[in-house]
Order: structure tokens, then C-alpha cells, then sequence
């Protein structure tokens, strides 16, 4: 009886270092790599920045990225940088898609060392939204992806010995655009649609003596046509309102 009570004991603590040693492979990445999460914008804003921010144990020289999204919610405008590269190419000729490649030195410019442990945030992604009515809010994912033309991992970082660093070591984190629907006719944003105090609002911007935000000028396509804060717009907010 104690021989089995012992030999019980001891395959149970065998089964604990078996879990332990396993558990490790599900532990959180030394490298983490995410785009800007929740980002809040309106139908027709434009340059709304998406940060790709970098965490990481470790030295890093570069990254390669390639980011997809819904073409019809969201288009590319710019790729910038926020921390100094010595090569910095992006492309955004295809819809709905943004390749980056990123280097702190190359073989024809001076060296940059390498990025130290911590956490940075590289750069930038600009989009502009989709001015159509979408009839609800929406959220638009931004998405780490891998181009199906190419034989390699298209989300990866660059090793100070220019080795790659890949998932499951690059944790990759994907981000979002939430588009609020607007509400037609408020054009002085009081929560208050077609009123005669959003006709006078109106008007002083058509006069060139106010200046709409992108809240206000989503709220200004009263005919939903897509294209905000036009004279037609005016007509038809007029319109509401005398026939209320």
C-alpha cells in the first residue's frame, strides 16, 4: 500500500514537470509588435494615424510588415516614420493593403545602432474613411496579414545579426477603426438634428466664417450622397426643418 501511494506521488509530480515544461511554449513573446487598437474617426476624416508600436527584450535593427484592410471603409494616405531608419520603403498601391520594409542601416548609408530593449513606437499608417453612409457604426480591422505572392513570413523583425525574428517569438497584435455614424443634420454637433440652429451654423461655414470638425461635417451630408457639407446639403437641412 505504500508502495503504491509513493509511486502515485511520484507520477503526479512527473505529470507537474511535464505540464511545466510544456506551459512555457505558451508564454507571452519576448517581441511584440501591435497596430493602434479602438481608434475612433467619422465617415470623411482623413489622415487618421494607425501607430505600429514595438515591444521587445531585446536589440532590434528592422521590421518588415504587410497590413490588410476593407478597401471600401478605409484607404491608405501616408506611411511615416517616428524613429530614424536609414531605410524606410512602404508601399500602398493596392488597395486595402500596406507594405513596409525598415532597416536602422544599410550597406550605402551610415550605421544606426540598433534599437534597444523597450519598447518604441516605429511609425505610422494614415487613412482616410469612407465618406458613404454605412447606416450603422462599424469597426474596421487593420490586420498583420501574409501576401500570398511571397514565400516567406511577411511580419517579422530584423536581429542585430540580421537574423529574422517571426512568430511565435513576434507576438503580432492587430488594430481597428471604429467609424461612428453620424447623425444627420446636426451640423453644430449639440446632439440635436435639423434644427434652425444647425441652418445657422451652416450658413456662417458657407460664408467662410466657421470652420467645421470632422463630427460636424459627417453630420453635414443630409443627403447622403457622400460628399459632406455641399449647398445641397443646405437645401434639403432647410427643407427639414420648414417642413417639420
Amino acid at each position: 500500500m505504500f508502495k503504491c501511494r509513493w509511486f502515485l506521488t511520484i507520477l503526479f509530480l512527473g505529470i507537474l514537470n511535464l505540464w511545466g515544461a510544456s506551459s512555457v511554449t505558451f508564454a507571452q513573446a519576448d517581441y511584440s509588435l501591435r497596430i493602434s487598437q479602438s481608434v475612433s474617426a467619422n465617415p470623411g476624416e482623413g489622415d487618421v494615424c494607425l501607430y505600429l508600436v514595438l515591444a521587445k527584450l531585446d536589440s532590434v535593427a528592422g521590421f518588415d510588415v504587410f497590413v490588410k484592410f476593407n478597401p471600401e471603409l478605409l484607404t491608405a494616405t501616408g506611411v511615416e516614420p517616428i524613429c530614424r531608419f536609414q531605410l524606410f520603403n512602404y508601399d500602398f498601391s493596392l488597395p486595402g493593403e500596406v507594405r513596409i520594409i525598415a532597416r536602422r542601416h544599410d550597406s550605402d548609408s551610415t550605421y544606426l545602432s540598433p534599437l534597444p530593449p523597450g519598447s518604441d513606437t516605429l511609425g505610422y499608417i494614415s487613412v482616410r474613411i469612407t465618406s458613404q453612409d454605412l447606416l450603422v457604426d462599424i469597426k474596421a480591422p487593420v490586420e498583420f496579414s501574409d501576401d500570398p505572392k511571397t514565400s516567406y513570413p511577411d511580419n517579422r523583425l530584423i536581429a542585430p545579426d540580421s537574423s529574422f525574428i517571426e512568430e511565435p517569438d513576434l507576438e503580432l497584435n492587430d488594430g481597428s477603426v471604429f467609424i461612428r455614424h453620424p447623425l444627420y443634420g446636426d451640423v453644430n454637433d449639440d446632439g440635436y438634428p435639423n434644427t434652425i440652429a444647425d441652418a445657422i451654423f451652416f450658413i456662417n461655414f458657407l460664408a467662410g466664417r466657421q470652420g467645421l470638425t470632422p463630427r460636424q461635417k459627417a453630420n453635414s451630408d443630409v443627403t447622403r450622397d457622400g460628399i459632406q457639407a455641399s449647398m445641397s446639403d443646405f437645401i434639403n437641412l432647410v427643407a427639414i426643418i420648414t417642413e417639420n
